[in-house]
């Protein structure tokens, strides 16, 4: 299917079916007309004021609103470029950086989020509620100008940025006419289906999702809310498309609405793939693994059971990609999968190591980023990770290495099962003991970190970067040698640091501030209480520079924010530290010298309410991360 576009599909079924619900969203339920109505106004807008050629430019969406931001879509494609969509929530910086990456030449917002994606180039903004009137009257062109030759620009595809920083990948409309052929012939996806997609859609899971909905004459349901079992049954979900962690999370209790279950964005495990099939009562109800990275559009390889030459022993330590889509194709060259495109061409390699068992399905076998190297050996983290998917008290758990520490070591960033007493990680000897023989014994984690859940980016998959790095006090240890010992460190720095300030301050006052301390002219017992004052000057003096050594390793343990955790770390120094001049100063200044006296009040007072104010937003923002830790 080459030399048309992805869109015309979807403008069929506007002709065919128009009263027929498009898309169904936790407010609005919207036909194909009004929603093919509504795309081809915004499109009409798009041509007239956005000052771009007649086609091929990028235009990024960014907007809250999931149906907005497939009107966007829509009305990008029919206007004839290209749309790269943007997760509004991203932080300012990462939003320039990929308006900069896909080189977007206008961009399609909301009024709330123009500060946000103005990045201070040339670029032009349509604002949906502000410019709403004015798209409304917008005359739609007599002619569609997407017409064009094969192989013009469609979208570009943000990665998830597991393995790294996100990249965008231009993808054309052959390429998405082709994957939408290959999805067809294993969905099967019908205009009787409502299709559930819980992607993002900033992911590449979401342009998939859409296409075969709305390219299928379906209903695409669509929500802003968690999505529920009883949500899934009362709108009469047929198909849902959901991340692993989703659907685990989901899928408690029978589901009799559905008749297909695809999981991606990440492997599903067999053992999970096996649970969800038996929730399908329906006959004929099917769950898939599908698999693709956003170079193949997402379209690479689908996996159900049934593909398996026999039962495998451990479906608790297996995770399966399968066969290819139609027309496209999975191979493995030196233990790592290469996917060829759906309209064909070269194959493009994965960060993913797979094997294959003679003509069977592709295992999955981890991502070679993922692994970490200690003392010199590299280690297959998947490899501890599925031999301790089967721990019965562990539900989630991910191996990584102590990042930005001397003395690397593995860590388990574990999450406890609902049947693990009182919620606990599992013992260190528990952990050591149910390894024995499946890994070599320098693969078992040196700490154990208990979470409440794993923390996911956009596309759902686990986000190593957000762990919280080094380990958190309370981890159990199932080798306290490396982490005990590093401890021990920082602390005897810290001491030594703090012990020869503290001297240093208690000698030199008199020198620094002649006559600060002198207390020979007061009575007792004051004259007692002012040198425990002075004593406790020196101790906050001596405390504030042991801190200013290693607090900021220890701040990083609740928090994840590294630019305001070094604030807080400085501020904190400062709250400790400024006792000692300030008493000092202030004894020294008489209270009627009142140039003196504001001059200390700027210079002390005033630096040290912002250091309390910077102390409390750093508090608050740790306390997700720190409940996270201890729940």
């Amino acid at each position: 299917m080459t030399g048309g576009s992805i869109h015309q599909l979807f403008e069929q079924w506007a002709r065919r079916t128009p009263d027929h619900f498009a898309v169904i969203t936790d407010s609005d339920r919207i036909d194909y007309a009004q929603l093919d109505a509504d795309a081809g106004q915004l499109a009409a807008y798009l041509t007239a004021h956005a000052g771009l050629p007649a086609s091929g430019s990028t235009v990024a969406i960014c907007t809250r609103r999931p149906h907005e931001v497939l009107v966007s879509i829509l009305a990008v494609l029919k206007s004839g470029h290209a749309y790269a969509v943007l997760n509004p929530t991203a932080p300012a910086q990462e939003l320039h950086r990929l308006l900069g990456l896909t080189r977007a030449k206008a961009v399609i917002t909301d009024e709330a989020l123009l500060p946000r994606v103005d990045d201070g180039r040339e670029r032009t903004a349509i604002c949906l509620d502000t410019d709403a009137t004015a798209i409304a009257h917008a005359v739609p062109a007599l002619r569609d100008p997407a017409e064009r030759a094969p192989g013009g620009p469609a979208a570009v595809l943000l990665t998830a940025g597991t393995t790294g920083r996100r990249t965008a990948v231009p993808t054309g409309h052959d390429r998405l006419l082709a994957a939408y052929s290959a999805w067809s012939a294993v969905y099967g996806v019908s205009p009787e289906d409502r299709v559930l997609v819980t992607a993002p859609p900033a992911t590449t899971e979401f342009t998939g999702g859409w296409i075969r909905a709305l390219c299928s004459g379906a209903t695409l349901v669509l929500s802003e809310r968690p999505i529920t079992a009883e949500g899934i049954t009362m709108e009469r979900v047929t198909v849902a498309e959901m991340s692993p962690a989703t659907a685990v999370r989901v899928l408690d209790t029978e589901l009799p609405s559905l008749r297909l279950l695809a999981v991606g964005g990440a492997p599903l495990r067999l053992d999970e793939q096996l649970r969800l099939q038996a929730l399908l009562p329906a006959a004929g109800a099917r769950v898939l693994s599908v698999y693709g990275t956003a170079e193949v559009a997402g379209c690479g390889t689908w996996f159900e059971p049934e593909q398996l030459p026999g039962p495998v022993a451990n479906p608790e330590r297996a995770a399966f990609l399968g066969l290819p889509f139609p027309g496209c194709a999975a191979e493995l060259r030196k233990g790592r999968i290469w996917l060829t495109p759906p309209e064909g061409g070269d194959a493009v390699p994965t960060e993913d190591a797979g094997r294959r068992q003679g003509e069977g399905p592709i295992e999955f076998r981890g991502r070679t980023a993922d692994q970490v190297t200690i003392d010199g050996r590299t280690v297959d983290t998947y490899r501890v990770e599925t031999a301790l998917a089967g721990h019965p008290h562990i539900q989630d758990v991910v191996i990584t290495g102590d990042r930005g520490r001397t003395g690397s070591r593995l860590i388990a960033f574990v999450v406890p099962s609902p049947r693990a007493p009182f919620g606990a990680a599992p013992e260190a000897a528990s952990l050591r003991a149910g390894l024995t023989g499946l890994v070599p014994a320098g693969d078992v984690p040196e700490v154990v970190v208990r979470l409440g859940e794993l923390p996911t980016n956009a596309a759902g998959k686990v986000n190593r970067e957000k762990l919280p790095l080094p380990p958190v006090p309370g981890a159990v240890r199932a080798s306290g040698k490396s982490g005990a010992g590093e401890d021990m460190t920082e602390g005897a720095i810290a001491a030594l640091v703090g012990v020869v300030a503290g001297f240093l301050a208690a000698v030199l006052t008199g020198v620094i501030f002649p006559g600060a301390t002198d207390v020979s002219g007061v009575p007792a017992p004051w004259n007692a209480l002012f040198m425990l004052l002075y004593l406790a000057e020196w101790l906050a003096f001596a405390v504030g520079m042991g801190f200013l050594v290693v607090g900021r390793r220890v701040m990083l343990r609740r928090s994840e924010s590294r630019g305001l955790t070094a604030a807080a770390h400085l501020a904190i120094v400062y709250l400790l530290v400024s006792w000692w001049p300030q008493d000092n100063l202030y004894r020294l200044t008489a209270k009627t010298d009142w140039p003196r006296q504001a001059a200390l009040v700027w210079a002390f007072n005033v630096p040290l309410m912002i250091a309390a104010f910077i102390v409390m937003v750093w508090v608050v923002a740790s306390l997700p991360a720190v409940r996270k830790q201890v729940r």
